[in-house]
């Protein structure tokens, strides 16, 4: 397979970040001893209305309360999470510029260059959540269940192919994978976003297309797309019915979203567990849990030595599949 370059767009942009993130960390000193004494802010790098938006504002209210200071949430997208990403990792390690992210933290450094590392240059405060994905394909592909979708897929050969964003994206590394563990050799289709490429499979132009549950429910609910399976270890809840591609016959596939809080690294340890005790006490709460379940989420909290040991592991994991496919960043 011949290299992919993965056009970027972060110069100028991620260069004013890190410009105004390194001002900023060089003006601030140690945190203080009565921490918080000034307003948190919590970092997006991604537009407004996406999942790690929508949990950071429904985890800041609960958490200024907890906390006595407000907290505020900034959206910073921009190059796949690249701008608001590096901003935090130049920030000051005080405590007071935090970060809510997806996998795309250790998924998009594999598959191009960016100015900072997703292990050294952050301190993770732990995961809290974490999505299903669904396998969906068009409502005319004569399969009821994953198996026979498999078998579809072989019989039709390099006629299928699978839609994602783009070139490095989530969607496109999670196909990949699937289609190793199938022996199947899809045409890959990228478009400019996951709405197009939603609209791709709709449109019958594309046969697969690995998506979230809160992105797709509308479209499977009204027979626009068809799912074949979950792509995680477990259910989602809003799908119970709907098997996993691990219980169907391939139990090494088990890819999900997942969505943590990070600090900038040196932040000191004191703060950092402070702030995982107070987000896992509001994350713990049956209405918090009932809320993330609304949208498409299950309340997953790890300690922040078991969040950084799954960065870096992820991070290995998908460095190896974009060498293998000869994904090339620049």
């Amino acid at each position: 397979m011949k290299g992919v370059l993965f056009p970027t767009r972060l110069a100028l942009a991620v260069t004013l970040a890190l410009a105004a993130a390194t001002a900023q960390g060089q003006a601030a000193g140690k945190a203080e001893g009565g921490y918080p004494s000034r307003p948190v802010r919590i970092v997006v790098p991604y537009t407004p209305g996406t999942s790690a938006d929508t949990l950071s504002r429904l985890l800041s209210e609960k958490l200024a309360a907890r906390l006595g200071q407000s907290v505020v949430v900034e959206n910073k997208p921009g190059a796949a999470a690249a701008i608001g990403t590096a901003y935090v990792a130049k920030a000051a390690p005080d405590g007071y510029t935090l970060m809510m992210s997806l996998n795309t933290h250790v998924i998009t450094p594999a598959s191009r260059k960016t100015p900072y590392d997703p292990v050294r240059d952050f301190a993770p405060i732990g995961q809290i959540a974490s999505g299903q994905m669904l396998v969906l394909t068009h409502p005319s592909v004569p399969a009821k269940t994953f198996p026979e979708f498999v078998a579809y897929l072989k019989k039709m050969g390099d006629e299928v192919s699978y839609s994602s964003p783009g070139p490095g994206s989530t969607t496109h590394l999670y196909s990949l994978v699937l289609q190793d563990m199938l022996g199947t050799k899809m045409r890959h289709i990228p478009a400019n976003g996951m709405g197009v490429a939603a609209m791709d499979v709709m449109q019958n132009s594309s046969t697969m297309l690995i998506s979230t549950v809160e992105a797709s429910r509308a479209n499977v609910a009204s027979g626009k797309l068809k799912p074949m399976a979950q792509t995680g270890k477990l259910r989602s809840q809003l799908v119970p019915d709907l098997p996993t591609v691990a219980e169907s016959g391939y139990p090494d596939y088990d890819l999900s979203i997942w969505v943590g809080m990070y600090a900038p690294a040196g932040t000191p340890k004191a703060i950092v567990q402070r702030l995982h005790d107070e987000i896992g006490a509001i994350m713990g709460a049956p209405q918090m849990r009932k809320d993330l379940l609304e949208k498409g989420y299950d309340v997953v909290l790890t300690s922040p030595e078991e969040f950084a040991e799954l960065n870096r592991k992820e991070f290995a994991r998908w460095k190896d599949v974009v060498a293998r496919h000869g994904l090339q960043g620049e």
